[in-house]
């Protein structure tokens, strides 16, 4: 079957019109897809209320009451992050608690990747999401992917309020399991990605008087009239399907390989096919 690429994140999501053969797809609840309008264009982030179920929650709030409208990407990394929202101008919202792993159940749907990994002693998938994992199997947290979005704090891991990040670059993966990751771009990384960046000796930070990427709105998909909804379907990471596909990464056996990389597989370069329905 023939298909389109319509943007790649890196190798982390690609973006597809039509069937694929050999995968599977299960459709994104509008109430897990968080709508940004850029400047740039459309943005939608997949929510994570299995392992950021609070953080999850505060976003849906936020949006319902427009906070986020007209708000800027005021630290732009380029290779890092973009980050967004009231620059440390929240009063009186009060601070989330980390929430950085989960003990996953059997009923959780994982799937192994990788062990050892550089940063983790496991790598797997879980819904579509990269995941670390612990030794036991069950003890479990979000990986910096690109693409990743996750809430930005002070020292304090409990201090983060309002503010967020969408990892825009190499996964910085020195961040996982310390910073609360609530979500992953799964629709218009290529907007994400012409987010205006800071000057090089900026430390990231725009001035006041530099031109920025403002956020037009932000919404939840279920708080949309249908005719702004975009129907999303995320290829399933679990099943028999699934593992050939890594295996088929893992072995490298395209003859542009004439020789073979390590076999070994970097969760965060495992393409996610993401459709429009």
């Amino acid at each position: 079957m023939k298909w389109t690429m319509w943007g790649v994140c890196l190798g982390f999501v690609v973006f597809l019109s039509g069937p694929v053969s050999g995968q599977s797809f299960r459709p994104i609840e509008q109430a897990n897809l968080w709508y940004l309008y850029l400047d740039t264009g459309m943005v939608v982030i997949e929510l994570n209320d299995r392992y950021a179920p609070k953080t999850s929650a505060r976003i849906r709030e936020l949006s319902g009451a427009g906070f986020y409208n007209g708000k800027s990407f005021y630290r732009v990394i380029e290779g890092f992050v973009a980050q967004a929202g009231a620059n440390g101008n929240s009063p009186g919202m009060l601070p989330l608690r980390l929430e950085a792993n989960v003990k996953l159940t059997a009923r959780d749907p994982l799937q192994l990747v990788q062990r050892p990994d550089m940063f983790a002693p496991i790598t797997g998938f879980w819904r579509g999401f990269a995941v670390g994992v612990g030794q036991d199997q069950r003890t479990s947290w979000l990986l910096h992917c690109p693409g990743a979005v996750g809430m930005s704090r002070a020292d304090d891991p409990d201090s983060a309020t309002t503010d967020f990040y969408i990892v825009i670059g190499q996964a910085p993966r020195y961040l996982d399991n310390i910073m609360t990751l609530f979500g992953r771009v799964v629709w218009g990384m290529d907007k994400v990605q012409q987010i205006l960046r800071a000057k090089p000796e900026s430390d990231g930070m725009l001035a006041a008087g530099d031109p920025q990427t403002k956020i037009r709105w932000a919404a939840v998909g279920s708080a949309l009239p249908a005719e702004q909804r975009i129907a999303l379907s995320v290829e399933q990471t679990e099943g028999e399907d699934f593992e050939q596909k890594l295996a088929d990464r893992r072995a490298r056996a395209h003859p542009f390989f004439f020789q073979k990389p390590p076999a070994v597989l970097d969760a965060c370069q495992v393409p996610i096919a993401v459709r429009r329905a």
